[in-house]
């Protein structure tokens, strides 16, 4: 029977992902936070495997992994999703359930980038950084730069979904002011958006090179436009890799080990044991 890996997903390596481990030969269950998600995502593979629409409270994550939903969870969700990264290892602790984190690799901007360690320190910042704003930090976080909107023209470039949508109109941006649109984005079409909307900061965050930052930072660097880029939150100290390949083999060192722990003690002769203890001693 195939181990079963609990993809928890939401990010754009996650499809590919999710191929390399069916193609390796398990059983893949993958997380999205929308129906869109799902749909964007995982369309041409859900015959393939299971999706799994609206994500984990703790306590459904912990039935699930309980009841033998997972057999490991590979959590490769977005750099800044640091509560559900320290919910899913703690539960996964709990449970001895064995986790790993895929974490995209970081990026280093251009000389001239201006950093903040929060959206509510880069909303402090953006006043002294310029007056038009293209804000390309996801819909949820609009919410730090309401109070910035008599003082400074904010544009946001969003996911077009109907809750991103609600989120950046409640966060009082006008509808003239949203860009609705599906990456990925290259490097001249962010010139012509920047461009189009005569923006002088484009404030951003550390998503690494998945992400898309490489190609909107290089862009506004072209056209001598100041970046604000929000570095990643820190994270706890956790078995954690950086490529595709490497998620697969981790995957496959606890499958075998959990094999072995599955498969009976080897009876071994008393020459064998005699050879063994001889090899420990050596060894010691």
């Amino acid at each position: 029977m195939s181990a079963k890996v609990l993809l928890l997903s939401g990010a754009s390596e996650g499809p590919v992902l999710a191929r390399a481990l069916l193609e390796a030969g398990f059983a893949v269950s993958a997380t999205v936070t929308t129906a869109e998600g799902k749909a964007h995502l995982f369309g041409a593979m859900q015959q393939a495997l299971t999706v799994l629409v609206g994500g984990f409270t703790e306590a459904s994550f912990t039935d699930f992994l309980a009841q033998g939903g997972a057999d490991l969870v590979l959590d490769a969700t977005h750099p800044f999703t640091v509560r559900i990264t320290r919910t899913a290892s703690a539960v996964c602790a709990a449970l001895r359930v064995p986790y790993v984190r895929y974490q995209r690799p970081d990026w280093e901007p251009p000389q001239g980038t201006v950093y903040a360690t929060s959206y509510a320190e880069a909303a402090a910042l953006l006043p002294t950084l310029g007056t038009r704003v293209m804000l390309t930090i996801g819909a949820k976080q609009l919410k730090y730069f309401a109070a910035l909107h008599d003082r400074l023209t904010l544009f946001a470039r969003i996911l077009p979904a109907v809750t991103s949508l609600q989120q950046a109109v409640q966060a009082g941006f006008p509808q003239a002011h949203i860009l609705c649109l599906r990456p990925p984005f290259s490097r001249d079409f962010n010139r012509s958006i920047l461009r189009e909307y005569r923006i002088d900061v484009l404030l951003t965050k550390a998503s690494g090179v998945e992400g898309g930052v490489v190609e909107k930072v290089l862009a506004a660097h072209d056209l001598a436009i100041m970046t604000l880029m929000i570095r990643r939150p820190p994270e706890d100290d956790l078995p954690t890799v950086s490529t595709i390949a490497a998620a697969v083999r981790a995957c496959h060192r606890w499958r075998h080990r959990r094999r072995c722990a599955q498969s009976p003690p080897n009876r071994l002769t008393m020459g064998e044991r005699r050879a063994s203890q001889t090899r420990e001693g050596e060894d010691e």
